[in-house]
């Protein structure tokens, strides 16, 4: 099984060198530069978006209780359970035999058949997003109504330029070294999810919009994402993506139709990288006016002498350059770490959850102070 943390690792490596020299971003002026905001009355406007990884067959399909982490979390100041993330971004890069809904993972890519099962997977029912619509309801009789929606983000695959096994639209089979055939499939996997949406009819999340999985260079790609835009702006979606370091294309996220964009710092899976990369990173999301990208994984718990200096030092870089208390943040948490976090019977261990919920609820009351004033006026 292809091991999401050792593809970043890969790329943490590359950009530090230790594989390959990679090219340093050029020095940037910060005047009337910004992050993303924290939060904005339009959408889109997640403040704490958890990456969940969902749909292919070699992960077990998330429940109602494994979520209940990422809804909620007692307050370790005060004792009381409040909402925690406002953001949930289903995401899968492969579907567990051997196809990939990227480019660059070394595997034959995604079919149709495939992406309509990532899709069930995703509204799978008691799991996946009935899970999640199921423990918000839950969290909802215990503490109220939070005063801003829970959104979910779905993963649009890539249409991989050049392969001729997709499947058939409309009685013809799709040639994706045709632009109009990328954009074809991916409109027929928008349309569906759509639907299956309007059938989940949820009464506690909001379709924010969709993920476009590959989050390395985008090479050739650039050419029909507008394209990809349009259709998702026409049903009333936002389009979001969150680049590799210094992932050709990233600086243009918004010509290529992009509504918000995270930027990876890729610095936490390497521990020869210095924490310099951090301030890079976070001048280089201010300077083009993208979110920023918390990173973590299972060894905070196995390696905690390693990597939990780490993980202080995203905390500290993002609260030295305004990160914490002005820009929205997306969580790569290696699928299940804050879960295994919160269920830890070890002080020492479950600190981590609590330090990082404290972070997020925080950020959370700032995000709740700017709605009401925005109501207000």
């Amino acid at each position: 099984m292809i091991c999401r943390t050792l593809f970043r690792l890969i790329v943490a490596c590359l950009a530090a060198g230790t594989l390959l020299a990679a090219p340093q971003p050029p020095p940037t002026p910060t005047n009337n530069a910004r992050f993303y905001p924290l939060w904005q009355n339009a959408p889109p406007n997640t403040t704490d978006m958890v990456l969940i990884y969902q749909g292919g067959t070699q992960r077990s399909a998330w429940a109602p209780g494994e979520f209940a982490p990422y809804v909620s979390a007692v307050d370790s100041r005060d004792h009381k359970e409040k909402w925690l993330f406002d953001g949930f971004l289903f995401i899968e890069y492969v579907n567990g035999r051997k196809h990939a809904f990227e480019e660059g993972i070394n595997l034959p890519p995604a079919d149709q058949q495939d992406w309509q099962d990532l899709r069930a997977r995703n509204f799978e029912p008691g799991r996946g997003l009935a899970a999640l619509e199921q423990t918000c309801a839950e969290t909802e009789k215990r503490i109220g109504r939070p005063l801003r929606s829970r959104q979910v983000v779905l993963t649009l695959p890539e249409p991989i330029e050049g392969a001729t096994n997709w499947g058939v639209l409309d009685g013809r089979k799709l040639d994706f070294s045709v632009p109009a055939d990328r954009v074809a499939a991916c409109e027929w996997h928008i349309d569906h999810a759509l639907k299956q949406w309007q059938a989940l009819a949820p009464r506690h999340l909001t379709l924010a919009g969709f993920y476009f999985v590959p989050e390395r260079t985008l090479g050739s790609t650039p050419r029909f994402l507008p394209l990809i835009a349009q259709k998702i702006h026409a049903r009333g979606k936002q389009f979001f993506w969150i680049p590799y370091w210094w992932a050709r294309g990233a600086a243009e996220w918004k010509q290529h139709g992009f509504d918000v964009a995270w930027q990876q710092p890729n610095h936490f899976f390497h521990p020869e990288l210095p924490d310099s990369r951090l301030q890079e990173a976070c001048d280089f999301a201010r300077q083009h006016g993208m979110g920023m990208e918390m990173e973590l994984d299972e060894r905070l718990i196995s390696k905690p002498q390693t990597f939990a200096p780490r993980l202080e030092a995203y905390l500290k870089a993002f609260e030295a350059n305004g990160v914490k208390s002005s820009s929205s943040i997306a969580y790569y948490e290696g699928g299940g770490t804050l879960l295994h976090l919160s269920k830890s019977e070890q002080p020492e261990v479950r600190h981590y959850y609590d330090r990082l919920a404290e972070w997020v609820l925080d950020r959370q009351r700032s995000a709740d102070e700017k709605a009401v004033a925005g109501q207000v006026r």
